[in-house]
């Protein structure tokens, strides 16, 4: 009897094996290590010295970073439908500490375009037109694109989500959807649909790329701005986001050069003030790329609302590709800040990425 059954078993694994097979599952890494010296001549935004870091935003180490460990998987369900979902933790190579997640979603993609459920990137996002992107020298956090800003900036993420993508001929539609539940909890009993959406529209005239996008979130209360409860037990949220951007980016050959435009409200919705992340971004950024090496250069600006917010961007780099894995760079960031208590911060550093 044990030896029917165990035959039985082997059978059933065999049979198992084609409709694994069918599910392409992958897990993919990437992981980046920079030497980083930040000097000024204020207090600077994140201490003067040393630092072994993975990128650098806002002022903090280890932010806005390259690293992370993903799985992904998807199954082809006929009928031009494929279904998918992908985990992806973020990680911080100079401590192997897990720094949170990142995407976490499953999906359905067909002639339709593709929509997912679950924490994702918004659709307002444009981080990776930065040549500079996620290492020491990038633009958003530093001066020329807002940073993560609890994920409605640039390079963060968003919980209890969906999110949509379709390419219609040259014109390509980004949006996102993020449901705010923060009426549903702390003893409230009612729900303010104060929900988040992001919109981004990409038109491709090769060799110009252009792109517009938008964000509306009021009140909501999925992201880093809420403001708690009050004595009822209702979420107290009392501060209002809204985000426009406008960019372009040329390329023809060896060179390359985009620019873009962001203006930011954020204010208190009781006393209209605003806060020290209202104002307006400028950046343009070039590359020209010589054989392995690209040579990047980038300046931008925030001009803020409030006094003593402004700052001054400037960059440059240069990176060299060994193969499609594995590249190291190096450079100069100078963030200038009309805070007083900050002053003038120059990071000069150089990294190595590697991705399997």
């Amino acid at each position: 009897m044990m030896k029917k059954t165990l035959i039985a078993a082997g059978v059933a694994a065999v049979m198992a094996v084609p409709a694994i097979a069918a599910a392409d599952v992958q897990l993919s890494a990437r992981l980046q290590t920079e030497i980083v010296n930040i000097s000024g001549d204020g207090n600077t935004a994140n201490g003067k010295g040393w630092y072994m870091t993975d990128a650098m935003s806002g002022g903090n180490v280890n932010s806005g970073n390259f690293s992370g460990v993903a799985l992904t998987a998807s199954h082809d369900l006929g009928n031009g439908l494929t279904a998918f979902a992908k985990a992806e933790s973020n990680l911080l190579p100079t401590n192997w500490t897990n720094s949170g997640t990142r995407d976490v979603f499953v999906g359905l993609r067909g002639g339709f375009g593709s929509v997912q459920f679950g924490r994702q990137t918004t659709a307002f996002a444009t981080s990776g037109k930065d040549p500079f992107h996620a290492t020491f020298m990038q633009a958003r956090g530093n001066g020329a694109m807002i940073g993560a800003f609890g994920g409605l900036g640039n390079g963060s993420y968003v919980d209890n989500a969906i999110g949509y993508s379709g390419k219609f001929e040259m014109v390509s539609v980004n949006a996102t959807f993020g449901l705010d539940q923060t009426e549903n909890v702390g003893g409230g009993d009612k729900n303010n649909a104060e929900h988040m959406y992001a919109l981004r529209v990409n038109v491709d005239l090769s060799p110009v790329e252009i792109w517009v996008a938008h964000t509306n979130a009021n009140e909501y209360g999925g992201a880093t701005q809420t403001g708690g409860f009050d004595a009822d037990g209702d979420p107290q949220d009392t501060r209002d986001f809204q985000s426009t951007k406008v960019g372009a980016e040329f390329k023809t050959g060896a060179f390359g050069v985009m620019a873009q435009y962001e203006t930011i409200k954020h204010e208190n919705a009781t006393t209209g003030a605003d806060t020290a992340n209202a104002g307006d971004f400028i950046m343009v950024a070039g590359t020209y790329r010589m054989g392995a090496n690209t040579f990047m250069l980038g300046y931008g600006q925030f001009d803020a609302e409030l006094d003593n917010r402004d700052v001054t961007w400037v960059a440059a780099g240069v990176r060299h590709a060994f193969n499609r894995n594995v590249s190291v760079h190096g450079g100069v960031r100078q963030s200038d800040y009309d805070n007083p208590a900050v002053g003038k911060e120059t990071a000069v550093g150089a990294g190595m990425r590697v991705v399997f």
